[in-house]
């Protein structure tokens, strides 16, 4: 299950998973959400999907920590995005997610 997030969140990212073969100089302060999805391995594939893409993909959630939870709402994923890049990462969401 995704959940759309409604607003930006102002401020940086603090993730444990990142992608900097992409990243600009100030790439990592325009961070904005993109989706939750409540599946980590679903999870993973989308952002290996955004990556492929060339999107520089930030996750956050208690599934990518060192005692990774994968049951109930702990085990969201979060899937940020640089919010250059966030029209079309809404694109390949809708495409993986019809």
């Amino acid at each position: 299950m995704a959940e759309e997030f409604g607003t930006p969140v102002n401020g940086t990212c603090h993730n444990r998973t990142v992608n900097s073969r992409h990243r600009d100089e100030h790439s990592a302060d325009h961070l904005e959400p993109l989706v939750r999805i409540g599946d980590p391995n679903e999870a993973n594939l989308l952002v290996a999907q955004l990556r492929g893409e060339g999107i520089e993909v930030h996750t956050r959630g208690e599934s990518s920590g060192p005692y990774p939870v994968t049951v109930g709402g702990l085990a969201e994923v979060e899937i940020w995005v640089d919010a250059g890049r966030m029209a079309e990462a809404r694109a390949i969401v809708a495409e993986f997610r019809p």
